[in-house]
């Protein structure tokens, strides 16, 4: 069968989805990664085909550019809210409702993304279309070819979540039985490239997820598991990872999505990483750029600043990582089994994934309103010192390994081509 697997320009959410494009080229499927042009350069390198579809995304200038009101970030509404006594029909309705609009999902992808990849998809005849839950591109696309589709989350479903309340509580309130701006927004949509809305254009014919279990966001929808592995793009093991270390290593990113995203923007910076592990007998590897260290900041002798380091095979060797609750740095460390201390980035749900870890004891919670070098360097000893984290990791690695492949997810959608496939033309 023929797949087209589209995401966000952005390398955090193309290295997510390479495994499933790799074991579906395995199984003998043709696969083509269609996505905005910058981001090309790196679908290359994947070794799978690809085509640019719109114009180039330009996140970190865009974002740059746009004021706070002209972005979700400041229009008041987060799809990440979980207080029950904020989380009100109306509340719930407007969220979505911002959601779906120029603020949200139309700075992720334009008209010019859905266009390209409306053209190519029925040019090219995909039987599936596998979608990035972030963009909306894919869907229309698979309507508009009659392709099964399948959504690909990446990283805990808000959206499921969201969306399974709105219809809870619409179902509560008769005057609003006709409500829906996440239909109303995708009909827009279809009706562009003479397509109708189904519900199942909202959350997928069916939504791969590669989070454990105690992870994901409480929900009804019945995922398919699939386990997460470790794709860093190309890259070389250098000598120095070849022998063990003679002290505790401790892995330090903000990984890839801080630069092409957000510029350089974080909790965590140089000075106060220094600090914070100047002194103490440790080894820290920071996969933060060398480039980018201010002038007149001293690199400690403990520190290791070596570039670019393929994250997998680095944390074989770490006792602890410190990161940000990147997607693929949480999941990264859970699959070999390494405790973590998170310092969250403001941008998604980031304080939630740190408080679930430190909740299930592989890791540490630390929030932006208690950091300080002082007490990085606390919890960073804590989480060395005592055997706990590094059991609990190891548990939570045992359930990783349990959960079916790439290669066992390839039948699965085969399965729903088969059920889902339309003729059209």
């Amino acid at each position: 069968m023929r797949v087209v697997v589209t995401q966000l320009a952005a390398t955090a959410h193309l290295n997510l989805v390479v495994p499933i494009g790799w074991a579906l080229k395995a199984a003998g499927h043709e696969v083509v990664i269609a996505a905005q042009p910058d981001i090309m350069p790196a679908v290359r390198q994947t070794g799978l085909l690809g085509v640019a579809v719109g114009d180039e995304a330009r996140y970190a200038e865009r974002l740059a550019e746009l004021a706070p009101e002209e972005t979700i970030y400041g229009s008041g509404y987060s799809i990440t809210e979980i207080r029950p006594e904020v989380l009100t029909y109306e509340y719930v309705r407007d969220c979505l409702a911002a959601f779906a609009s120029p603020l949200a999902l139309e700075v992720n992808t334009d008209a010019s993304v859905f266009d390209g990849l409306v053209s190519f998809c029925r040019s090219w005849r995909p039987d599936l279309v596998i979608w990035d839950s972030m963009t909306y591109t894919g869907p229309v696309a698979a309507a508009a070819c009659g392709a099964a589709h399948a959504r690909t989350t990446i990283g805990r479903d808000h959206l499921g979540r969201l969306r399974e309340l709105f219809l809870r509580l619409r179902a509560e309130r008769p005057d609003a039985a006709g409500e829906d701006p996440v239909r109303d927004w995708l009909t827009a949509k279809l009706e562009k490239y003479g397509c109708e809305y189904t519900d199942d254009l909202v959350l997928g014919q069916t939504t791969i997820d590669s989070l454990p279990s105690w992870l994901r966001v409480p929900t009804e929808y019945d995922y398919l598991p699939v386990r997460y592995v470790a794709y860093n793009g190309p890259g070389t093991i250098p000598d120095w990872l070849h022998t063990e270390p003679e002290r505790p290593r401790v892995c330090v990113t903000l990984g890839n999505s801080y630069q092409e995203v957000w510029d350089g923007r974080a909790e965590l910076g140089y000075p106060e990483l220094f600090e914070a592990v100047a002194d103490l007998d440790i080894e820290v590897v920071a996969l933060l750029g060398p480039a980018s260290v201010p002038d007149g900041v001293t690199v400690p002798g403990n520190v290791r600043i070596p570039g670019f380091v393929p994250l997998d095979p680095l944390l074989g060797s770490c006792s602890a990582i410190v990161h940000h609750a990147g997607t693929g740095s949480t999941l990264t460390a859970l699959l070999n089994g390494v405790p973590q201390l998170i310092v969250p980035h403001a941008l998604h749900d980031e304080d939630q994934v740190a408080a679930a870890i430190d909740a299930y004891g592989a890791g540490v919670h630390l929030p932006p309103e208690r950091f300080s070098p002082s007490s990085l360097r606390t919890e960073l000893q804590r989480i060395l010192n005592d055997s706990a984290f590094a059991e609990r990791a190891r548990k939570a690695q045992e359930e990783m390994r349990a959960t079916p492949t790439p290669h066992d997810l390839v039948k699965d959608l085969e399965e729903l081509v088969i059920r889902h496939r339309k003729a059209i033309g």
